[in-house]
């Protein structure tokens, strides 16, 4: 099991935190470090839903309330109308229907709510690499081939899911992207066309 997911504050993704949310809702939450970041730095009242029980568990020594389960099974006990800040952090991939639960999460969210999320690019340079070497599909423990990804995105499939379920996406930001001047080369001698196959994940943030 890849622990990383449990424990990590995700700043790349605080970076798109633009405005001080009151009621946050972290899908995915792990052991709360990420909202208890902002817990700390904006005064939120945090809460989360986790599926790991154990992880649950030390979010909940920080977090204002922690469900245990997944979205599907505990999110109707979510108050309505409440949160002005959702988060999924490389949360969405692993879920069936995704767009399910982008339009599910709807009756939760406070007028002019947020809606971000952090998504694994498929189209990431080394990701392909690898596919163009081994000439196979071969699930990880982490990554873009993770081994519990339900589903796999490119920029215009993600810009495209959010706008399906109804959402203005306002920012599409590439993070944790390559950056070497060989790199840089191949966009620039390509006009641009190899620029989505940098960023390893998209950072988005959406309203209604």
């Amino acid at each position: 099991m890849n622990t990383t997911y449990y424990t990590h504050n995700r700043e790349e993704v605080m970076a798109l935190v633009q405005h001080a949310p009151k009621r946050l809702l972290d899908v995915g939450c792990g052991e709360g470090r990420f909202a208890t970041a902002l817990l700390q730095q904006f005064g939120t009242e945090a809460w989360g839903i986790e599926m790991d029980e154990r992880a649950a568990v030390e979010a909940r020594k920080t977090m204002h309330q922690v469900l245990h389960g997944t979205f599907e099974a505990v999110g109707s006990q979510l108050p309505r109308g409440y949160f002005d800040a959702v988060f999924f952090n490389d949360v969405l991939e692993h879920m069936v229907d995704p767009w399910q639960t982008l339009r599910d999460i709807q009756p939760f969210l406070a007028p002019g709510a947020r809606v971000y999320a952090s998504i694994p690019n498929f189209l990431f340079a080394e990701n392909i690499l690898l596919l163009f070497k081994s000439k196979d599909w071969v699930y990880t423990e982490s990554g873009i081939l993770d081994r519990t990804h339900m589903r796999f995105f490119t920029k215009k499939s993600i810009v495209k899911m959010f706008e399906d379920c109804g959402y203005r996406v306002q920012t599409c930001a590439p993070l944790n992207a390559i950056d070497s001047f060989k790199w840089r080369m191949m966009t620039a001698v390509t006009f641009g066309y190899t620029r989505d196959f940098l960023p390893m994940q998209y950072g988005i943030v959406a309203q209604l």
